[in-house]
């Protein structure tokens, strides 16, 4: 008998050690697994910060009018992180310029490529100090949200090219705008309209698109 207790005091001894080791093994795990979630929200939610548009790519055609005219052709894509511009633009008679404007997601990596400034030939690049406000392509979408229902009236929606938009009007009445996932698909700023044409949809940016133009330098 006292052989049996000893072997039923023993089997317990090892069970209660085992479930022990189980427990912590288990609760190992799902420190693992939330501190891997933690790390995967924090990179989801700094991605988002990054992210300027709700729509992930794209080539959208603009045209102007008014006090300045001409084209302007757009190609973004990683939600506006990366975002390739061809300005072709009379801002007057003698003021033609035609600029390539690329920001490939760092300063050291982008370039603003000018092609013509007041109609004379430049054909050089330069590195940005900072992102281009051209390039987050909105008067209206990505400043700060209080300010701009502060200082603009809401005008509903609106239909472009089978986009729906949301309009906005400064309060003195001079800047209408529409945007569209972060986009403005239109707007009239004191005498110069700027309207979308088209938009395409892309996979992502074509890699050429990135490059020095043939015959410029940097400076």
């Amino acid at each position: 008998m006292k052989n049996q207790h000893l072997i039923i005091f023993l089997f317990l001894v090892l069970s209660t050690s085992c479930s022990s080791q189980e427990k912590e093994k288990v609760s190992e795990t799902n420190n693992n697994s939330d501190t891997k979630n933690k790390i995967l929200k924090s990179f989801e939610e700094i991605n988002k910060q990054n992210e300027l548009f709700e729509v992930a790519s794209g080539k959208i055609v603009f045209q102007y009018s008014g006090s300045w005219t001409g084209t302007e052709r757009v190609w973004f894509d990683n939600y506006g992180k990366r975002v390739v511009i061809e300005q072709d633009i009379y801002y007057s008679k003698k003021n033609h310029q035609k600029v390539l404007i690329i920001w490939a997601g760092t300063k050291e990596e982008s370039l603003t490529c000018e092609y013509l400034r007041y109609g004379k030939e430049i054909n050089k690049c330069f590195k940005p100090f900072i992102r281009s406000k051209d390039s987050e392509l909105s008067l209206f979408a990505h400043g700060d949200e209080k300010q701009l229902q502060y200082g603009y009236n809401p005008l509903g929606s609106k239909n472009f090219l089978g986009k729906e938009a949301q309009g906005w009007e400064s309060k003195s009445g001079d800047i209408t705008g529409w945007v569209w996932k972060g986009i403005d698909v239109a707007y009239y700023n004191q005498g110069v309209e700027k309207i979308m044409l088209s938009f395409e949809e892309i996979d992502e940016i074509p890699e050429e698109l990135f490059l020095m133009p043939s015959g410029f330098s940097e400076e």
